[in-house]
């Protein structure tokens, strides 16, 4: 099954080639499901479909890399990523100059338009921020933890 179809590929692949100046990692946390149910593990259901997404949108650019771990059997990997749950991606520049974006399940929907702006805006390591945004994040007294949760519709 493909995840994105061959119109939106040659957008996403025109605007890739376009806008994005370096090279991406995007990291893949997903746990592969198990044969064998077992009561009390809580089985990822869109990890499958996470992995094929992100090989079919690696496919579009020579800047994106994708590396897949398993956060179960890769726990340092996990943890230097501050990952804890999975399907996980991490969008990172592969120089890693600045920060890194982490989205949590199955970015599809409007939030796969936003993976899309997550990847162009972290290959030029800066962000559409107003300056008057930029400033109140700088006086902000404590570091914040933000998470925007969705579900699908």
């Amino acid at each position: 099954m493909r995840y994105i179809g061959p119109l939106d590929q040659e957008k996403i692949r025109a605007r890739f080639e376009q806008e994005l100046e370096a090279d991406v990692r995007l990291v893949l946390f997903v746990q592969p499901p198990g044969g064998l149910y077992v009561p009390g593990r809580e089985e990822p259901q869109t990890g499958r479909q996470t992995q094929a997404l992100m090989q079919e949108l690696t496919a579009l650019s020579d800047k994106l890399l994708l590396e897949v771990y398993n956060p179960k059997v890769d726990v340092e990997q996990a943890q230097v990523h501050g990952i804890e749950r999975s399907p996980a991606l991490v969008i990172e520049r592969a120089d890693w100059q600045g920060g890194k974006v982490r989205f949590f399940g199955l970015p599809s929907g409007y939030e796969f338009a936003t993976l899309i702006e997550d990847v162009v805006d972290v290959s030029h390591s800066r962000t559409r921020l107003s300056d008057a945004t930029r400033q109140a994040l700088a006086e902000l007294p404590a570091p914040v933890h933000l998470q925007v949760f969705v579900t699908p519709t």
